[in-house]
């Protein structure tokens, strides 16, 4: 990411002075927006984001945009009334966070370096100004946000154009969240300083007392896995909506590294009662997805990130995993395979008795769902933690998918199923 800073006193004044100019000039062109019909106030509106864009995007050294443009921009985000003026606020932003971060990791890598004062779509606290009350997003705004996408998904009589402004409005919130969560938590890693994560605008939105978290998930979810009738919309909003799934992706991610981080905090003994108690994403995520199963193979289907589905997976089948039983001194029964991991839980299926007891209490289709894309998610892993060879764990879903049969002639193969068959037997035969 590149980046542009205002470093030592005298470069700050002198773009703060830079920055005052251009604010005054800049802003000018949307005084007269109420006075004007519609359509001069929207072209008025594409020249000032174009004035901001050629001000600081096109130079070498651009000047940062203020907090009151950068809220100008984002009110015309919010509501604007065409799709152009949508998107052109959208590019223009998400462009010059990249281009001006608020959060970075310093050279050292071990140090964070914050801007003081920058601007935030967020607001989580009570100097706000009224102007920045109207457009600024709080914890229930980002709930009924999601909320409203999920009826923009599932309901045909929502404008197109209102559907389309949700979209881009939660892809740049959660373009904004990334920006900030991402080098916090690195930093934490190395540090172990908890504070950094707990000041994230992620934590701060999902920690509100006035965000009913589990709601807000269960949302989620449904909103993440709802079909979307290509033949009755329009291929830009098909194109937005994979946009949105990507979006919804990487924010799920966000939250349940937001979680073991927070696990590890706890573990370790910096956290407080002040940090409050919140369920994790995770522990929701497989609540849902136990007593919904047309909502579990949805999700396994959407949901790509291949260490969390399989974490995600591994966690559901543990519930059903006969606990081993307690080696002692004396005994000679070789010590059982962890169930912790994929081989260690498929192991469990060569025993007809284990197979048979899961099987009856999940059902055959969802072991083999299952079992299935967490086979996939572990093959792409290029450095794995739990020590099995990729030829280990191909021979073992081959012989947990033969066991299945073994325990019931009438169970049928998924075609799923025989995809991942196929799958190991391929990369077996590519390894002999």
């Amino acid at each position: 990411m590149s980046k542009e800073t205002t470093k030592g006193n005298n470069t700050s004044r002198v773009m703060s002075s830079y920055g005052s100019g251009l604010e005054a000039n800049t802003l000018a062109m949307l005084d007269s927006t109420g006075a004007k019909d519609s359509r001069d106030a929207n072209e008025d509106r594409l020249q000032y984001l174009e004035a901001v864009r050629a001000a600081s995007l096109v130079p070498e050294i651009g000047i940062p945009p203020t907090n009151k443009m950068y809220q100008a921009m984002f009110r015309i985000l919010r509501f604007g009334r065409t799709l152009e003026l949508i998107t052109a606020s959208y590019q223009l932003l998400t462009q010059l966070h990249q281009r001006f971060p608020w959060v970075y990791v310093s050279d050292s890598a071990d140090q964070l370096e914050i801007v003081d004062e920058a601007w935030s779509p967020f607001s989580f606290g009570s100097d706000v100004d009224s102007d920045g009350k109207e457009i600024s997003v709080r914890s229930p705004f980002f709930q009924q946000l999601i909320q409203n996408m999920n009826k923009g998904v599932n309901e045909s009589e929502e404008s197109e154009l209102k559907i389309l402004g949700n979209l881009f409005l939660f892809k740049y919130l959660v373009h904004v969240l990334k920006l900030d969560f991402t080098p916090r938590n690195q930093v934490y890693k190395e540090t172990m300083n908890w504070s950094l994560l707990k000041e994230s605008s992620l934590n701060l939105l999902l920690a509100s007392r006035k965000v009913n978290f589990k709601l807000l998930m269960k949302d989620y979810l449904s909103t993440m896995c709802a079909p979307i009738d290509a033949d009755e919309k329009s291929t830009s909003l098909v194109e937005l909506h994979e946009g949105m799934l990507s979006a919804m992706k990487e924010l799920l991610v966000m939250m349940m590294d937001l979680d073991a981080s927070k696990q590890k905090a706890d573990l370790e003994g910096i956290t407080s009662r002040g940090d409050g108690i919140r369920t994790p994403a995770m522990e929701i995520i497989l609540d849902e997805l136990t007593y919904n199963g047309y909502l579990l193979s949805n999700f396994l289907q959407v949901f790509d990130d291949p260490k969390w589905k399989l974490e995600i997976v591994l966690q559901y089948l543990t519930k059903y995993i006969p606990k081993p039983s307690v080696r002692t001194r004396r005994s000679n029964v070789p010590q059982a395979e962890d169930p912790k991991t994929l081989n260690g839980i498929l192991k469990t299926f060569s025993s007809g008795t284990n197979s048979k007891n899961i099987t009856k209490k999940i059902g055959p289709d969802i072991v083999q769902i299952l079992i299935g894309h967490a086979f996939l998610a572990r093959l792409t892993f290029s450095n794995p933690s739990d020590g099995d060879s990729i030829t280990e764990i191909c021979n073992t879903i081959i012989s947990a998918f033969t066991s299945l049969k073994q325990v019931d002639q009438k169970i049928e193969i998924l075609s799923f199923g025989k995809e991942v068959l196929f799958t190991a037997g391929m990369v077996l035969k590519a390894k002999a």
